[in-house]
Formats: structure tokens, C-alpha cells, sequence
């Protein structure tokens, strides 16, 4: 075969591959936009209320479901047979649980979906620049509202009346605001007085969250990261974002979070996954144990009193919230593990969090991003169940996808995996080589 007939038979083959390029950057592109999507309508929203029409609850529901739609859309064009079956499995257990309720509450089946589906898109990634590109896409978003905040306060919360669009979806009461004339978050005000750099003032910074708690876990989110992507450029600045995220919103959880984090990221390469599997279940068991133990009633706005509050929770759990059937939950959102019983039960909260640790991956290094993953679950769910948030966890859940996905040659020399997705198929290999008889037999 001539040099020149092996070029001819080529073209349809570079062909194609634009071809596929070209849907995958535009895939890439529409899933980009809806996880900004999920970072901001809340921000959008209030600046609507504020400057446009009176938006109510349904407006955020209706934002949530729309996003959540498209993302699932997205993923399901890549007729994944395993998305397939994991989704009917999901869905008939919640259907067999929500049978055995009096009430229906879709909250229960959103809270859940959204990490099966933003999960399978990351795992759709075929680089792992591509979820830098999101994540340093998301930092900037964020960090520039969050600065602008703080800098000019005024403006903006003429432009933006947080407590008023909380007022208005039917999250706050308008007399639940302690600090007088604020038009903040309730707790977007430290009374009394900041835990870090003190000369910040009392102002902690939500940006487009609009709430200081899921600005502070997005910093732990950039740390978590900056630790997994040691190959990533400028990953130094990644850590300068997610210090600068933890402290704007004076977030001591998300401080400690971070700690335990760099703890964790040595760990991971060492421990088996079962390991990490374990540690939300050694957590919840300790704050059973903790609460049973402790006779205390009252408990204070800190660590501590945080703790003892979410032990105190833990307590409320009846055998009919633990597998998912009570009719009548009290509040527990306070303990994201309480919470999530009451929401799936025991069996599909296991079910769910063994299909994520125990999922296949391509590289080693994938290990250390769910030991990361599962440090950084566990800690939020100690206190809260703001983890569900579709703020925040659509990001994360695309990012644990694009980890399990990453080939070793990806994390270590990204410049070989592009020449290998692109160029080194197209380049003519000389006549009696291994990969010049395997362009030969693509021609034929």
C-alpha cells in the first residue's frame, strides 16, 4: 500500500475523530453551564426578587427541577448501561419506601438523584483538565461575588436582599432576622465577633450561595481538590482560593474540615477502601454512643455544642425513620446521617454509598479522592445535611465521576494524553511497524 493511498484512507478517520471532538466540546460546554447553573440560580433568583418580581417556593423548585433535568439529559445521551440500571434500581426502591409512607415527599427522591447523575456525568470526562476547567470556572465565579461583597456591602445588598428572598420563598419568618436593618442571611453576621482575622469586621461573605455555611464548604471542596490534582497548574493558587473561601465567611467548620482533609490525603494512598467505607458508619456510631452518654440539654454554638446537638438528634431516630417509613420526622436536619435515614432508610443509604466507594476506577490515585470524599462527607454530615444542596453537591459529584475516570498518564503528564487523544492516531506510521498494520486494517 502506497504512502499516499494510507493518507486518502485516513481523512475519513480524522474525519470522524473532529467529528467527536466537536460533540464532545459541545456536551462539555452544556454541562459547564448547568453547574454554574446550580452554583448561581439562587443568586439569580434573589436579584429577581430584588430588582425584577416577587419570586415564591415553586420558583426554586422549579429552578432545581429544570437543572437537574437537563444534567440528566445530558448523561443520558451517553447510553451508560450501568446509569441504566442503577436508575431503575433507585427508583423502585424509593417507590417501594414512599408506598409505605403516608405522604409523598419528592424531596427525598432529589436529594439522591443528584449525585447518581452528576456522577456519571464527570465520568463521561476523558481529560481531567476538563474538571480543572470547572472547578477554577466555579473559583472564580465564586471569589468575585464573595470580594465584591465584602468590598462594596452597601451596593450590594441593594442590588441583592438575601433575607428578604428567603422571606419571600418561605425559608424565613420577616421577624427571624436579629440583626436589625440587615438584609443578610441571619447568620451572614458574626455577633460575636469573628472567629478568623478579627479585623475582617463581623460580615461573613456568602457570594453566590447567599448563605455563609455552603461558602465555607466550598472552600473545603477546593482544598479536597488541590490536594487529589498534585499534578494540576497553579495549584498553589487553588490552595490561596479555598484559604480564601474558608475565611471570608469566617467558617471554622470548613477550617477544620481542610485539616482533616490534608490528614486524610496521605492516608488515602495507604488504607483500603473498606477503610473509607467505615468512616461514616464509626462516625455515626461514636455520636450514638456520644449522646446516650452524655446528659447534658443544652448545648452552644460551637464545636462542641454542635456535636452534642447532632448526638442529641441521633437519639430521635425510631426503627420506622431508620428504614425510611416514618410518618411523622422531626427535625433533623441539623444531622446529616439522622437526616438521610429518614429520607432513603438504612438500606438504601448503604446501598448508595458502597456503589460509590466500591465503583470502578482507572487509576490508583482515584483511592485517594474517595478517601477525600469520604472525610469530607462524613464531617458535614456530622452537623447538617447541607450536602444535598444542589449548590454545592452537583460540583463535587462531578468531580468524584471525573476522579474514578482519570487514566494514571492523565494525572501525571497531561501533554501525552492529549497527543494520544488527538494527534497520534493521525500521524502516517512507517510501513511494518506494529500501529502502521493497525491503520492498515482501519482503512480496509
Amino acid at each position: 500500500m502506497s504512502y499516499s493511498t494510507l493518507s486518502d484512507r485516513q481523512v475519513p478517520l480524522r474525519t470522524a475523530l473532529d467529528h467527536d471532538q466537536a460533540q464532545y466540546r459541545l456536551w462539555l460546554m452544556c454541562v459547564y453551564a448547568v453547574v454554574v447553573g446550580t452554583l448561581t440560580f439562587n443568586f439569580a433568583l434573589a436579584f429577581a426578587n430584588t430588582n425584577a418580581f416577587r419570586i415564591s417556593e415553586s420558583y426554586v423548585i422549579l429552578s432545581e427541577m429544570g437543572l437537574l433535568s437537563a444534567a440528566l439529559f445530558l448523561i443520558i445521551l451517553s447510553r451508560n448501561s450501568m446509569l441504566f440500571l442503577l436508575l431503575v434500581l433507585y427508583f423502585s426502591y424509593v417507590a417501594l419506601v414512599l408506598a409505605l409512607r403516608p405522604e409523598l415527599d419528592l424531596k427525598a427522591i432529589r436529594d439522591f438523584l443528584i449525585p447518581i447523575v452528576f456522577y456519571f456525568i464527570g465520568k463521561r470526562f476523558k481529560r481531567i483538565e476538563d474538571a480543572d476547567r470547572l472547578v477554577w470556572i466555579s473559583t472564580a465565579i465564586v471569589l468575585s461575588v464573595a470580594f465584591f461583597e465584602y468590598f462594596f456591602l452597601d451596593l450590594y445588598t441593594r442590588m441583592v436582599s438575601i433575607f428578604d428572598y428567603y422571606v419571600a420563598r418561605g425559608t424565613l419568618t420577616a421577624d427571624a432576622n436579629f440583626v436589625e436593618g440587615s438584609n443578610l442571611f441571619v447568620s451572614s453576621t458574626r455577633i460575636g465577633g469573628r472567629n478568623f482575622l478579627a479585623f475582617l469586621g463581623d460580615v461573613r461573605a456568602s457570594s453566590v450561595f447567599l448563605e455563609p455555611v455552603t461558602m465555607g464548604n466550598f472552600g473545603a471542596f477546593l482544598c479536597l481538590w488541590a490536594l487529589f490534582r498534585s499534578g494540576m497548574k497553579h495549584r498553589a493558587l487553588m490552595f490561596l482560593a479555598a484559604f480564601a473561601a474558608v475565611i471570608l465567611p469566617d467558617a471554622r467548620f470548613g477550617m477544620f474540615v481542610c485539616i482533616a482533609l490534608v490528614a486524610a490525603a496521605a492516608a488515602g494512598l495507604v488504607l483500603p477502601r473498606i477503610t473509607w467505607w467505615s468512616l461514616p458508619v464509626l462516625i455515626l456510631f461514636a455520636l450514638g454512643i456520644y449522646g446516650g452518654w452524655n446528659t447534658e440539654l443544652n448545648w452552644t454554638d460551637d464545636l462542641g455544642g454542635r456535636l452534642l446537638h447532632a448526638s442529641q438528634l441521633l437519639q430521635e431516630v425510631t426503627p420506622e425513620i431508620l428504614f425510611g417509613v416514618a410518618a411523622n420526622v422531626p427535625f433533623l436536619a441539623d444531622n446529616g446521617f439522622a437526616y438521610s435515614l429518614a429520607q432513603i432508610g438504612v438500606v438504601g443509604l448503604l446501598g448508595l454509598w458502597t456503589c460509590y466507594i466500591f465503583a470502578p476506577y482507572e487509576d490508583q490515585r482515584a483511592i485517594q479522592f474517595k478517601a477525600l470524599a469520604a472525610t469530607y462527607i462524613a464531617l458535614l454530615m456530622t452537623i447538617s445535611n447541607s450536602f444535598y444542596s444542589i449548590k454545592m453537591a452537583a460540583l463535587f459529584w462531578v468531580a468524584a465521576g471525573a476522579a474514578d475516570a482519570m487514566r494514571s498518564r492523565q494525572l501525571t503528564n497531561p501533554h501525552n494524553q492529549r497527543q494520544r487523544d488527538t494527534g497520534s492516531v493521525l500521524l502516517p506510521p512507517l510501513a511494518g511497524s506494529p500501529a502502521y498494520g493497525r491503520v492498515e486494517r482501519i482503512s480496509r
